[in-house]
């Protein structure tokens, strides 16, 4: 202003130092990304999840299996196939269940014996464990799962 008259160019014809043109796409660059980040992070993350849930379901199923077959047809795991049932139900329901999201499902059953025990079969525990990869969302980032379950041998026990 001059004598009270505002020139031409005023406050509007001068750039500010503050002059945020451009940022939109700045930020544009910036946050996309991240986003994207976020979405596939989610996505493996609920892939991992249900791989888990499917593995549990699984080997819950192949120790109940165990249990009820070494219970009524014998413990003695040179005579009964419990052992063999459990992995082959673990593994089926793995696959049926989990699709292709349980890869390469390995089933493993153990036991534990108490020489104690006033029962024909001195089998307590009964437990199957399973081990699975999950796939990847990301190249080079490997998941794996592993899940247990278990329980006791219900069996009639001798009272002196």
């Amino acid at each position: 202003m001059t004598n009270g008259v505002r020139d031409e160019t005023g406050s509007r014809g001068r750039r500010s130092l503050r002059d945020d043109r451009g940022m939109t796409a700045v930020e544009f660059v910036v946050l996309t990304p991240l986003l994207f980040l976020v979405l596939m992070l989610t996505v493996q993350f609920a892939l991992f999840l249900f791989a888990k849930q499917a593995a549990t379901a699984a080997v819950q199923e192949g120790a109940r299996t165990a249990r009820e077959e070494a219970a009524s047809k014998g413990c003695d795991s040179a005579s009964g196939t419990w052992e063999q049932d459990a992995v082959r139900i673990a593994t089926s329901q793995a696959q049926a269940v989990g699709g292709q999201l349980v890869l390469n499902p390995s089933v493993k059953t153990g036991f534990t014996t108490d020489p104690g025990l006033n029962a024909d079969c001195k089998i307590s525990l009964i437990s199957v464990s399973l081990h699975s990869d999950v796939p990847s969302v990301f190249p080079g980032f490997g998941l794996t799962i592993d899940v247990h379950a278990g329980g006791p041998l219900e069996q009639p026990v001798r009272h002196p």
